[in-house]
């Protein structure tokens, strides 16, 4: 476990710089060709999904209660839907512009949700394992980190 928390504060580490490539990306794709933005958000999609996948790993290896268990696979789950509303609402604005305003539509409200669900996984797995630490806080290194496997 203590590999993927370092993995974690490593690709932290270099966020600034990936938002820097990607912001770089979707200015050329927007100057050039606007169907290059496809790819760029389908990898930003794929990001977010391993991400995701890591989090849930780490915090996985943090208790040993099933209904945790599957907490964090729930809250996986929401991850993917998140990867696959990006990548479909920047194929649909791009080939079918009305179609694809409603799942921007759909997205934006999903996304201005996301604060009030991540407290609400974070309340549940609280509810289910008092002693649980928060992700931010193992990642931070604020807890000391136990192998539960």
């Amino acid at each position: 476990m203590e590999h993927d928390v370092k993995w974690m504060r490593r690709m932290r580490g270099y966020a600034v710089p990936i938002l820097i490539l990607y912001v770089t990306a979707i200015i050329v794709a927007l100057l050039l060709e606007k169907m290059w933005l496809i790819p760029v958000m389908a990898s930003v999609s794929m990001i977010i999904v391993v991400m995701g996948y890591q989090e849930m790993r780490i915090m996985w290896r943090m208790t040993k209660h099933p209904k945790a268990h599957r907490m964090l696979i729930f809250q996986y789950v929401f991850e993917w839907v998140d990867a696959i509303l990006l990548t479909a609402l920047m194929v649909t604005l791009l080939t079918a512009e009305d179609f694809g305003l409603v799942i921007g539509l759909f997205f934006g409200i999903w996304g201005v949700l996301s604060p009030i669900r991540q407290k609400w996984f974070t309340k549940q797995l609280k509810q289910i394992d008092p002693e649980l630490p928060t992700y931010e806080e193992v990642i931070e290194g604020s807890v000391a980190h136990e192998s539960s496997s």
